[in-house]
């Protein structure tokens, strides 16, 4: 049956391998996946969403401190970052700084605790089922944008197609605060 991967680790999909049969171990696989990651950034460039560097430089310009949350490791966020126009991250956080991974809290609870900032103003930024379980139970504001496949209603969360032609006053109105 079709599993929903996006927004998980790169050792649990390696271990959903594991699971259905794939040689290799753990590490083995962990490792062939990261390594098809950082060749995959490096070849073709990261595809940025339309509106995404542009929300990055807003929040920027605007003095909100901003924190990366992503179950990729840490090896492949380097790739990434080197391919921004700017370091937009006071912080990051990533597979290997947390035990316990998306879709549970505590990747979030961890960036809160480094930016020194409450739930009740943040707003995090999701794409993937996992990613906002993760974000909503961490108590954030939620905006979802849907990326690879269609993210279900809810009241947890607002769903935005797009992050093109949003803004600083798009961002405080899902809850963030400013200043």
């Amino acid at each position: 049956s079709p599993v929903d991967i996006s927004g998980r680790a790169i050792p649990m999909l390696a271990g959903m391998l594991r699971e259905r049969g794939a040689a290799g171990t753990l590490g083995s696989l962990t490792s062939a996946l990261t390594e098809r990651m950082r060749t995959l950034n490096r070849q073709d460039g990261v595809l940025w969403r339309p509106g995404a560097l542009e929300m990055l430089e807003t929040a920027h310009q605007n003095g909100v401190r901003q924190a990366l949350v992503t179950m990729s490791l840490e090896m492949n966020v380097i790739d990434i970052l080197e391919q921004l126009p700017r370091p937009y991250f006071a912080q990051i956080v990533t597979a290997n700084m947390v035990t316990r991974h998306k879709p549970v809290p505590d990747p979030y609870v961890l960036a809160l605790k480094r930016l020194d900032l409450p739930t009740s103003g943040s707003v995090a930024i999701e794409d993937s089922p996992a990613g906002l379980r993760s974000a909503c139970d961490a108590g954030l504001n939620v905006i979802a944008v849907p990326c690879s496949g269609a993210i279900a209603p809810s009241d947890d969360y607002q769903i935005w197609e797009t992050l093109a032609a949003r803004g600083l006053p798009d961002l405080v109105a899902a809850g963030l605060a400013v200043g």
